[in-house]
């Protein structure tokens, strides 16, 4: 495997990544559909795997792959091996909504409490 600088970075990466929208598997946001499709975790962790020990140590992921799952089994199988590098993009609206009304609702319950 080669690898190079990432950007301007202190980080060395392989030349080929990782792109793990794939095993995030099937995901819905309402009626649409926004995933890969159906996925076999299984597959996806000796993929994981195989790209490893083909020294890849980049890894492509975002929360929308499969609503987080992409990342969950990255973080399962990487853990925090510290020459694995993983790039990862937010954006996720619908997770976001619900965090924020998740966080309203308590402060609101909290603040009522008060009064």
């Amino acid at each position: 495997m080669q690898y190079r600088k990432f950007g301007n970075t202190d980080l060395v990466v392989s030349e080929i990544g990782f792109g793990a929208w794939a095993i995030g598997g099937g995901a819905m946001i309402g009626s649409t559909a926004i995933g890969w499709g159906d996925t076999d975790d299984n597959v996806s962790i000796k993929a994981i795997h195989s790209a490893l020990e083909a020294g890849i140590n980049f890894f492509d992921t975002a929360d929308i792959y499969g609503l987080g799952h992409s990342e969950e089994l990255l973080g399962k199988i990487i853990g925090n091996k510290r020459e694995v590098i993983i790039a990862t993009k937010v954006g996720n609206v619908s997770r976001m909504i619900n965090l924020l009304l998740i966080t309203l609702k308590n402060i609101f319950s909290e603040l009522v409490k008060l009064l």
